[in-house]
């Protein structure tokens, strides 16, 4: 998987910003148009949303919130994104359903910016979407090719203490 762009010039940080603040003006009905759209295109993700879906919203805003308010600094959040990837396997979440994640972030866009998501706005949320999904898989990714800690008991005791 080649890595996404992850720097960001000054319009695209003002567009998200400015689209965010749009967003959540309203983040009740911002998350719930996300999670229809969620839960129609992948619908065995509905499976993974056990809790309130009200709490879960107002989780799925103010994520997006802190990762877009602090877009120009993606590498100070680096591991922040990890954490959240690792979070989600966790909870069941699969490398497929990021895409479906992706396809209800934008319809979310659209149905809640309408005439206000330009072309320009839409490019800049799948910039930022696919850097932010990209850190969360890798670092699922790399969790799942590194040596267990148990894996070091089954060895040699030659180098124990170095």
């Amino acid at each position: 998987m080649r890595e996404p762009v992850t720097t960001f010039s000054e319009q695209e940080e003002a567009l998200l910003k400015r689209s965010f603040a749009e967003i959540s003006a309203d983040p009740r009905k911002a998350s719930q148009i996300f999670y229809e759209h969620l839960f129609r295109n992948a619908p065995d993700a509905q499976d993974l949303f056990l809790n309130d879906m009200a709490r879960q919203g107002d989780k799925l805003i103010a994520t997006l919130g802190t990762v877009i308010l602090q877009i120009g600094n993606l590498a100070n959040l680096k591991p922040t994104i990890e954490e959240l990837g690792l979070r989600h396997v966790a909870y069941g979440v699969q490398p497929e359903h990021y895409p479906a994640t992706g396809a209800a972030l934008y319809k979310m866009l659209e149905d809640t910016l309408q005439d206000g998501l330009t072309a320009e706005t839409r490019a800049a949320w799948e910039k930022a979407y696919a850097a932010i999904s990209h850190v969360m898989v890798t670092a699922v990714e790399n969790r799942k090719s590194a040596k267990p800690l148990s894996a070091w008991a089954d060895e040699d005791d030659d180098d124990a203490g170095l």
